[in-house]
């Protein structure tokens, strides 16, 4: 699909092709492979050097408050994404990046929540670069920081705006159907309706995580058996920068598995920005 411009102006519509999306995603993802911390979010600096990327691989006229905005929308998905991972029922195919639920559970979930579907039984469109960007932030609900606005804040008239093409609507509620202005809940019982749903939510993914926690003394998060093998036959580096990359995968497995998933090509941008930093002038 062709990309479509929006307006330069950071109040104007932006549209976003699926492309011109993985190219954004793939862009901050390398900043975080860096060692940039993002547990408070993308400073503004990082922002507009992302923009100026997007418009000279794509001829455009982004600005880093319209990918700030974009951002926020894959931030969301993600944060579905992570309380669905939550249900009772639900498992995750972690070589696949699914959600995985039987017939059953499947069925019952969606015929109150139809908007869900497209996140069950299916591999999540760039779930490796959303772990890697959004991992350290869903604690604390930073993301996207800038000078002037409060880190977190859903901004309504921006997601308004932009056209996402990420089959994902950022205004995606839990919605249970068309009803009458006469039987529709008033806003104060829907919210109360809403923070029972999240409470209970809450206590489920306290047990899950806990279950988790004792399967990774079993299981421990691993990284791909020939990582280390793949990281020596890639050109231009010396041993002990490949074995200093290697350690660095290792303390960050999401990272490593992010890696590990990249295209060849990709792999030696993220390894030459790594040595860079931390072997500047060599």
């Amino acid at each position: 699909m062709d990309a479509v411009e929006g307006l330069g102006g950071t109040s104007g519509p932006s549209i976003w092709t699926s492309t011109m999306s993985a190219f954004m995603l793939t862009h901050l993802c390398n900043l975080v492979a860096t060692g940039l911390k993002t547990s408070k979010g993308f400073k503004k600096v990082h922002l507009n050097a992302c923009a100026r990327a997007i418009n000279e691989k794509f001829n455009t006229m982004r600005t880093g408050e319209q990918v700030k905005n974009h951002l926020k929308t894959w931030q969301k998905r993600f944060a579905k994404i992570t309380r669905l991972k939550k249900l009772s029922a639900a498992l995750f195919d972690e070589d696949n990046c699914m959600i995985t639920l039987d017939a059953e559970h499947y069925n019952n979930h969606i015929q109150d929540h139809k908007a869900d579907a497209k996140f069950f039984n299916k591999p999540l469109l760039h779930y490796r670069e959303m772990e890697t960007i959004f991992g350290n932030s869903m604690a604390t609900g930073n993301f996207a920081k800038d000078s002037s606005a409060p880190l977190g804040r859903d901004d309504n008239d921006a997601d308004s705006q932009e056209a996402e093409d990420t089959g994902y609507d950022a205004s995606e509620g839990t919605t249970q159907g068309a009803t009458s202005t006469a039987s529709r809940p008033s806003k104060r019982a829907k919210l109360a309706e809403i923070e029972e749903e999240e409470l209970i939510g809450a206590v489920k993914g306290v047990g899950k995580d806990l279950a988790n926690a004792i399967q990774m003394v079993v299981h421990p998060d691993d990284l791909p058996p020939d990582l280390f093998p793949m990281l020596q036959s890639m050109p231009g580096f010396n041993s002990a920068h490949i074995s200093y990359y290697f350690h660095y995968l290792v303390a960050n497995p999401s990272i490593g598995r992010a890696f590990y998933a990249l295209p060849w090509e990709n792999k030696l941008d993220w390894v030459s920005m790594y040595i860079a930093e931390k072997f500047p002038g060599q």
